[in-house]
């Protein structure tokens, strides 16, 4: 199982968690009110300026404060949401320590990823899992018997998702064949190949159009990510950004068809509007 960022569970409501000062004092209030009512008395004066406000107040911004460490805490307890060094410490129980330059999410599924695979089959997952580990490595995709019943073909990305160059993908295959290869694998090591997608449309807008160029590859990178099928008209979607009324000529890579991208592969996007 590849696990991806999207895969991971939200965070649930924890509404009494995420109370304001004012939704705090406003509870203390309706109390106070409630508990003078059953003692046949009047209500206490609750207005800024009264005494009730400016004594009770003031503790209802602090343990509306409070409640924002506690769901701080509360995050920090798992692995799917804690951060820095919090994560830092997971991956060191699991005797996966940080690699330099790798940031949170990274490291995250990393952690996640392993939790998922029985390590030690010797088989696509392992040699994945193997090669993430080692420093300047990000990500890894294996495919087997591509070019033989026993081959191991390695596809690596860097730390920013570009692919490595060839002598660190040598570097790599190296380390790996004396290190992790099971025997008898023939395994090799590649830079991951670039699938480039070139995206065309003509945009019904009255901005200049160098001006919705990155918004627009943004968007449709943030849909893309982790796909190997982007739909046409999901991509199509992705060109109504602010100040686009409608598009058309639409094509992708010279057709209007859905496009399959190779999970090998890092994606790059070319955007050209008219």
């Amino acid at each position: 199982m590849n696990v991806k960022l999207t895969d991971l569970p939200a965070l649930p409501p924890m509404a009494i968690l995420e109370e304001t000062p004012e939704e705090v004092y406003r509870r203390w209030v309706n109390r106070a009110i409630t508990l003078a009512q059953e003692r046949g008395l009047p209500p206490p004066p609750t207005d800024p300026g009264e005494l009730f406000y400016d004594l009770w107040y003031p503790i209802a911004m602090e343990y509306a404060e409070q409640q924002e460490l506690l769901t701080y805490a509360f995050l920090q307890a798992f692995p799917i949401w804690a951060d820095s060094e919090f994560l830092d410490g997971y991956g060191w129980t699991d005797g996966m320590p940080r690699k330099a330059g790798e940031d949170d999410d990274t490291y995250r599924l990393r952690i996640l990823d392993r939790a998922f695979t029985e390590e030690g089959s010797g088989r696509r997952k392992d040699y994945e899992t193997w090669a993430k580990e080692l420093e300047g490595v990000g990500g890894a995709v294996a495919v087997e018997k591509a070019r033989s019943d026993v081959s191991i073909d390695l596809y690596l990305t860097d730390l920013q998702g570009k692919p490595v160059t060839e002598e660190f993908a040598a570097k790599v295959k190296a380390d790996m064949w004396e290190t992790k290869r099971i025997g008898g694998h023939d395994l090799e090591v590649y830079p991951a190949p670039v699938f480039t997608l070139k995206v065309e449309a003509k945009l019904n807008t009255v901005l200049p159009l160098s001006e919705l160029v990155e918004p627009v590859r943004k968007r449709i990178a943030d849909y893309a990510s982790g796909k190997i099928k982007l739909v046409f008209n999901y991509v199509g979607a992705a060109l109504l950004v602010k100040g686009v009324e409608d598009y058309e000529n639409l094509t992708l890579n010279g057709v209007t068809k859905d496009v399959e991208v190779p999970v090998t592969s890092v994606l790059q996007i070319e955007v050209n509007l008219t």
